[in-house]
């Protein structure tokens, strides 16, 4: 699993590249392998305003179906239409090939807000380590149902 240092993440999955004025934005490595088989991706268009906590795309797998959403209001300057094309660019390559929008936002608060690779990786530790529990759990009930 990559985590580039040089990127910003939000706990959410998503990462974030670019100074104040223009930011690339693409789902993180660990999440596009958790979902694995992608199926389906819908981005708004270029111009389109994004409004924080709201939905503006979705990405579908063999099992999920997922909202797509930024913590910030943003304008939508550029949309990674390769994707359309060959979906598999965001399994193989999220990083560099796989970004799904670039945007504006006036909110550049957003920086300060989100987690480094070091922070980010602790997250999906914490992540991973609470879904195992949480199975172990669920076998352990299963079994003494029995």
């Amino acid at each position: 699993m990559e985590i580039p240092e040089q990127y910003k993440y939000s706990v959410d999955h998503g990462w974030f590249l670019g100074n104040k004025k223009s930011i690339t934005f693409g789902l993180t490595d660990f999440f596009i392998k958790d979902l694995g088989k992608l199926l389906f991706l819908d981005l708004p268009r270029s111009g389109d305003e994004i409004l924080s906590g709201i939905s503006f795309g979705e990405i579908e797998s063999l099992d999920n179906l997922i909202d797509i959403i930024l913590p910030i209001n943003a304008e939508v300057v550029a949309v990674n239409e390769r994707l359309y094309e060959d979906l598999e660019i965001l399994s193989n390559d999220p990083y560099v090939r796989g970004w799904l929008i670039k945007f504006r936002t006036e909110d550049v608060h957003i920086f300060d807000e989100l987690l480094n690779a070091r922070e980010y990786a602790e997250s999906i530790r914490k992540y991973k380590g609470f879904s195992k529990q949480k199975l172990q759990r669920t076998i352990k009930e299963k079994k003494s149902k029995k």
